[in-house]
């Protein structure tokens, strides 16, 4: 079979021919219909990001189980299903607290597509627990939204449903603040201001007909200052973007009260600079989320069954474009140039 590898020894991404993998004990083989690229493989590449050494990349993907391993129940071939890349090792303090994101052994030092082989390829091998069968309403291109999903609900969860009436910021409209838009609509909020710098994107907001404003971050600079921030600054600011200069930026644009959401993964050596004074006086709150611990049923179960009908019934209008696994280069160079808000490869002869 073909899979998308990256060896970082070699510092290169290249389609090479790998074996097709066999199910172990408690393992089972996913055929791989849809598989997206997520901005951490990005980073990765660039080496901003850790990852194994030499790894089929892919942690957002979907497909149908082709074998099932000894040990193995609850699924038969042929399940629709996708997939959860993330778990802890069930047996250390952080996971005992249920924060098995921050697990010391697993969480993300084992995450499949990124220190495991992912869904870059024609078939991957993934622990039963893992897998996650899909609902009949569900496609399989929206199970391979599940994970980035997954953990926009961890945010969520971790926003602590803020009160309808907030004026909302979603810093960056690629696919996470397109899909952080999404949400926030379907849970009914309606005050909400997208900031970017690209026109396309900007147009993809509005495309969406969500009701949503989608402005240039200097246009939201001009007509936001400390004297009066009280009529036109945020109640909450969801950071979509992982650019330090914007996230430093708008630090300054929240409420007495407010909470900034950090969603976007920045570089690890970055830094901002923002006012303690602010923190304390405006009694703010600064929210980080990492991966997604414990959301994947909730996700798959919940939220994309009832946004798959409506939110997230066309992909074009959410910027998602397909590509077959050989066009991994003009995919990523497409999503690099912002000319599209995700790639997906799509593989040949999947079911929808």
């Amino acid at each position: 079979m073909q899979a998308i590898q990256w060896d970082a020894q070699a510092d290169v991404l290249s389609l090479v021919d790998v074996p097709v993998p066999t199910a172990g004990h408690g393992q089972v083989v996913i055929k791989v219909a849809y598989a997206g690229v997520c901005g951490t493989d990005l980073h990765i590449i660039q080496k901003e990001f850790p990852a194994a050494e030499k790894v089929t990349l892919g942690h957002e993907f979907s497909g149908a189980i082709t074998e099932i391993g000894p040990g193995v129940k609850g699924f038969t071939t042929g399940d629709r299903v996708c997939v959860d890349p993330n778990r802890g090792c069930g047996n250390c303090r952080e996971c005992f607290k249920a924060q098995t994101n921050h697990c010391q052994n697993g969480g993300l030092r084992t995450t499949i597509g990124i220190f495991q082989n992912g869904g870059f390829a024609n078939f991957c091998m993934v622990p039963s627990e893992q897998v996650h069968q899909l609902p009949a309403e569900v496609t399989l291109p929206q199970g391979a939204l599940c994970e980035p999903l997954s953990c926009i609900l961890r945010g969520w969860e971790n926003l602590n449903n803020p009160s309808l009436d907030s004026r909302i910021l979603i810093l960056g409209a690629g696919i996470i603040g397109v899909l952080w838009s999404t949400i926030f609509h379907h849970k009914g909020y309606r005050d909400v201001t997208v900031s970017e710098p690209a026109e396309g994107r900007r147009n993809r907001i509005s495309a969406l007909g969500l009701g949503y404003q989608a402005v240039h971050p200097d246009e939201l600079k001009s007509c936001i200052s400390q004297e009066n921030i009280r009529e036109t600054g945020y109640d909450v600011i969801v950071d979509c973007s992982g650019f330090p200069p914007a996230i430093e930026q708008a630090f300054s644009w929240l409420r007495a009260g407010a909470t900034f959401v950090q969603f976007g993964c920045c570089p690890p050596k970055e830094k901002i600079s923002i006012s303690p004074f602010e923190i304390f006086s405006k009694e703010l709150k600064i929210v980080g989320c990492l991966i997604n611990p414990f959301t994947m049923v909730n996700t798959v179960e919940g939220l994309v069954r009832g946004m798959s009908g409506s939110y997230l019934n066309d992909f074009s209008r959410l910027g998602i474009k397909m590509f077959h696994l050989q066009e991994y280069q003009e995919a990523i160079a497409q999503l690099k140039k912002g000319t599209i808000s995700k790639a997906m490869f799509q593989f040949d002869n999947c079911m929808n």
